[in-house]
């Protein structure tokens, strides 16, 4: 059986063509979001965050001979404990990363806190779309009136959201993908001068929200994506699915 580490909709895809390989697949979630991209596939699912023992454990008990990593870019610390287990367990790892988008980034930081501190300073519209998982961090933000959230209308997104002290008013809650012209009518109806991103990448719609920012004159403020050194790392799903198919 095949461990894949999901939750995100590059996952899905690997997913179909592993099921289409007729492949056993066992697949990890962290949240029932990421459950739900995948909820009418013939497969197995456990949704939570485990810890590497927790993982090793699981790893163990189903008896999975190979390992694939198809979580979020920015999900650095379940990457790093697939990569361990499997060295541990002495199993193939298989990373599937998706292809960065060059663009012109007006500021880029490699920290959330650098950029905080960054951030804070402007006096704009800011919209924030890196997320709901750090959201706390801008709870004491001085020009927190002037910070926009667009996240996932999930009750968990949101309510994290009002817990880090936002008003409803401030909180967007729409599930992309968004198009170039979605995202400037959002720009415009905020009156958003800067723009905060991940470099999420294709699928994360990171190019539609970067070509509306250019065409008004929106700053884009980007946080790096983090440096992780994989095993072994694809950046074509199909390329892949065919070396963990061997």
């Amino acid at each position: 059986m095949i461990l894949l580490a999901g939750g995100t909709k590059d996952s899905r895809l690997i997913a179909e063509k592993l099921l289409e390989k007729n492949c056993r697949i066992l697949v990890t979630t962290a949240t029932e979001y990421g459950a739900q991209l995948i909820s009418n596939l013939d497969l197995e699912v456990k949704v939570g965050k485990l810890g590497l023992e927790e993982l090793e454990s699981l790893l163990k008990k189903q008896k999975i001979t190979k390992v694939v990593d198809g979580t979020h870019p920015y999900a650095i610390e379940i990457s790093k404990n697939l990569m361990e287990v499997s060295k541990r367990l002495g199993l193939p790892y298989y990373r599937y990363e998706r292809s960065m988008i060059e663009y012109k980034k007006d500021y880029e930081f490699y920290t959330l806190d650098s950029l905080i501190k960054y951030i804070e300073k402007l006096d704009g519209n800011i919209l924030l779309t890196l997320g709901s998982n750090n959201i706390q961090k801008f709870q004491e933000i001085k020009n927190k009136k002037n910070l926009y959230i667009r996240i996932l209308p999930t009750d968990y997104a949101i309510k994290k959201c009002e817990l880090a002290g936002f008003r409803p008013s401030q909180i967007i809650g729409l599930q992309g993908p968004f198009s170039e012209e979605f995202n400037m009518a959002i720009y415009k109806n905020y009156s958003i001068e800067y723009v905060v991103t991940k470099e999420s990448g294709k699928t994360g719609g990171e190019y539609e929200k970067v070509k509306a920012a250019s065409n008004l004159g929106v700053e884009v403020v980007v946080l790096k994506r983090p440096k992780i050194e994989y095993l072994s790392v694809d950046t074509e799903i199909n390329k892949l699915v065919e070396r963990a198919t061997k």
